[in-house]
């Protein structure tokens, strides 16, 4: 059986408020199809971690089976704060490097933001490409950036994160575009021959 690690990064800033509703129902959307998927296919075990991210981030799962993962655990993270977007994703990759417990085949980092980067204190631009970029060199780790507003795409490619691999959603297409990244997600999770 192949693990799949699933590191979602969602922005909860305080501008996240217009379309946090359409984000709830979204989040739910992505978590269910992955754990749909995994029901119909017992090839693929996935491992879920959530990291939300203001100025403050937090944790509530690092690599932990998706059948465990409960679907409306974003509720618990209303918008707030700034948008400490450098600090969330190197702070994600960091936790996943140190937990020496924590084994898989494949990483798929999908982050959803609505705007730029304004409050990281720990990391910056470049060595947040960095690290990405080393990940991206393993062959096993996958990048997702969806963002709200398409300037948001110039922190994801300033980032190491290809276009291709960049989307923008709207309130109206939130449902339909979190169901597509959990599609793509899974082909990511098959592809490559064990990877």
């Amino acid at each position: 059986m192949k693990k799949i690690l699933v590191s979602f990064i969602q922005d909860r800033s305080g501008s996240m408020s217009d379309v946090w509703a359409e984000t709830l129902n979204g989040f739910k959307t992505y978590v269910e199809d992955l754990q749909a998927d995994q029901k119909k296919d017992n090839e693929v075990s996935y491992l879920f971690s959530l990291t939300t991210f203001d100025t403050v981030i937090e944790a509530p799962y690092l690599g932990l089976a998706i059948d465990k993962v409960d679907s409306t655990e974003l509720k618990n993270h209303g918008p707030r704060g700034g948008t400490a977007l450098y600090d969330a994703v190197g702070k994600t990759l960091q936790a996943v490097d140190d937990d020496k417990n924590l084994s898989f085949e494949k990483a798929i980092v999908v982050i959803v933001t609505d705007g730029q980067e304004n409050s990281s204190r720990e990391w910056s631009k470049q060595a947040l490409h960095a690290a990405i970029d080393e990940r991206i060199k393993r062959g096993n780790w996958t990048f997702t950036y969806l963002g709200t507003q398409p300037e948001t795409w110039d922190d994801a490619s300033s980032l190491g994160v290809g276009v291709g691999a960049s989307a923008t959603y709207t309130p109206t297409n939130a449902g339909a575009t979190y169901r597509t990244m959990a599609s793509a997600s899974a082909s990511i999770a098959r592809s490559a021959h064990g990877q």
